[in-house]
């Protein structure tokens, strides 16, 4: 067994350090490459599922998958999202309440609609994509 001195493990560890945290930048860099989603029609998730299921007699224990009956459509198809209530005010100039609606598509600014004032604003409907 060698002994080595302070110096001499000062060097060392450093050496040591160094290595293992290149390993560790170069793996972290290998997977962590930029992937841009590519949607397609048989990718797109099912927005409902059918929910008649056959029981066990007439199937193995009731294991068999469900199925999708509608797939959702992408954003572009469907002119229609469904729109969040965020802030309600009663305007004075007007005398109506203001509901202002949150629109649930990426890049879609806030819609805001009048109604009477003594009514509630819907928590949820849906609205109009922006063009």
């Amino acid at each position: 067994m060698k002994i080595i001195n302070q110096k001499q493990y000062t060097v060392l560890t450093a050496g040591i350090s160094t290595l293992v945290l290149s390993v560790l930048m170069f793996v972290t860099e290998v997977h962590a490459e930029g992937r841009t989603y590519q949607g397609s029609e048989s990718k797109a998730h099912c927005s409902l599922w059918d929910e008649l299921r056959l029981k066990w007699p007439q199937t193995s224990l009731g294991r068999e998958k469900r199925e999708c009956r509608r797939k959702a459509l992408p954003p572009t198809r469907s002119m229609q999202v469904q729109c969040r209530l965020i802030d309600n005010y009663i305007d004075p100039e007007l005398d109506e309440r203001m509901c202002v609606f949150e629109r649930g598509a990426t890049g879609q600014g806030p819609m805001t609609t009048s109604m009477d004032k003594n009514l509630k604003c819907p928590r949820e409907l849906m609205c109009l994509q922006e063009k």
